[in-house]
């Protein structure tokens, strides 16, 4: 049986990790809902150190985070997107072992979804990306029992 080319989902594949490449700045915004026991709201904004080799896009990013309370915490993480056959994988570099978050496929030409949820303990992460003509949105929801976050990036 022949598997169907889905060539517009290669084409968003393709510009999404040309886009990534171009990265250099971002924000975000954290926010919580109902029945959400944690302080995680606020917003930060930094930089993006970019490096690509083969099929794989580095991230290291550096911010300030400002709390609801306006106390001001500096951040760092690093992430791999790894372009695959048929989608992108996000992972967070922590300590020596890549922490696999989402598969993300294309659901339209310019928008992304995760392929199955990211399951850390009792929460589940789950994710959409939407390609903009001038930013990548990088939307994150994570719910748990005492979980109820949002977190909304902006990559330009």
């Amino acid at each position: 049986m022949n598997k169907r080319v889905d060539f517009k989902g290669l084409e968003a594949l393709a510009q999404l990790c040309e886009r990534l490449k171009k990265v250099r700045a971002f924000s975000f915004n954290a926010s919580n809902g109902p029945g959400s026991k944690t302080n995680w709201r606020g917003h930060g904004r930094g930089e993006v150190g970019v490096s690509s080799f083969g099929a794989h896009i580095l991230f290291a990013e550096r911010a300030e985070f400002t709390d609801a309370d306006g106390h001001k915490v500096d951040l760092q993480n690093r992430y791999r997107w790894t372009r695959c056959s048929d989608f992108v994988r996000l992972e967070h570099l922590r300590r020596e072992a890549p922490v696999l978050l989402f598969n993300l496929v294309p659901v339209t030409e310019h928008g992304f979804r995760h392929q199955s949820p990211h399951l850390c303990g009792e929460d589940t992460y789950t994710a959409d990306l939407i390609l903009h003509p001038d930013e990548i949105e990088l939307i994150w929801q994570i719910h748990g029992p005492r979980k109820n976050e949002r977190l909304h990036y902006h990559y330009w």
